[in-house]
């Protein structure tokens, strides 16, 4: 199925599911649309400046992710427990060409405050996806690489990352695969005992696991089940 598609199913599926809330906290909207191009110059304006900024130049298949840009959802449900997901995209330039500081708050950095040196790594990564949530400090992040789309992808949380073994499209499908469920990349990374955040990681995990197949009945969450069971064994939790 092509990823818009599935982009597009999942925005339904959410925006009409009658048990969810989609209203989050300081957010005026639960879904916004995708920064609209307006007709084939802008586009072409844009994949001219991704050529000259970043010296890519994007195939007719890779297109698709620009329109993506600026979208944003958000859904929590509360039963006996909470729980919440959502996502928001960022722009294909921005998350490319410019420089982030997103995750100099985790190192108390101010934004123009000179990096150490055992923290210029960071200055690689750029957030294209983030939990829409405010309070969530996880992001989808490129390693960007001038000339190179798309970048290797990693997965940050707070003040560590780790590289993910997913492209693009695998990451927007796994992300629509857990309904962009707090927490849901750590289904799709090697966990060991020495990374951090790993107690909050399994607890999102487990509540992942035991809500979602209540919340979205007609979904199969059967991989994520052996997953997490796979982890636990194998860090004896």
């Amino acid at each position: 199925m092509n990823i818009l598609k599935k982009y597009q199913d999942f925005k339904d599926e959410i925006l009409s599911h009658p048990e969810l809330n989609q209203h989050n906290k300081g957010s005026e909207h639960k879904w916004n649309e995708p920064k609209r191009l307006a007709g084939e110059e802008v586009m072409e304006m844009l994949l001219e400046d991704l050529e000259l900024d970043f010296d890519i130049k994007l195939d007719e298949s890779e297109q698709k992710y620009i329109l993506f840009a600026g979208s944003s959802l958000v859904w929590h449900h509360t039963d006996n427990e909470f729980i919440y997901g959502g996502f928001k995209i960022n722009g294909l330039w921005e998350s490319l060409v410019l420089q982030s500081d997103f995750w100099k708050i985790d190192f108390s950095l101010a934004p123009d405050q000179k990096v150490p040196d055992d923290l210029k790594h960071f200055k690689k990564l750029n957030w294209f996806e983030r939990q829409a949530w405010g309070d969530d400090e996880r992001f989808g992040c490129f390693i960007r690489e001038k000339g190179v789309f798309p970048p290797k992808i990693v997965f940050f949380d707070k003040n560590w990352y780790t590289e993910m073994d997913l492209s693009l499209e695998d990451y927007f499908e796994a992300m629509f695969a857990t309904c962009a469920v707090k927490g849901w990349q750590y289904f799709y990374i090697d966990l060991d005992n020495n990374i951090p955040h790993l107690d909050k990681a399994l607890e999102d995990m487990e509540k992942a696991v035991r809500l979602l197949p209540k919340i979205f009945p007609k979904r199969n969450f059967e991989y994520h089940r052996k997953q997490l069971i796979e982890i636990k064994t194998k860090l004896n939790k």
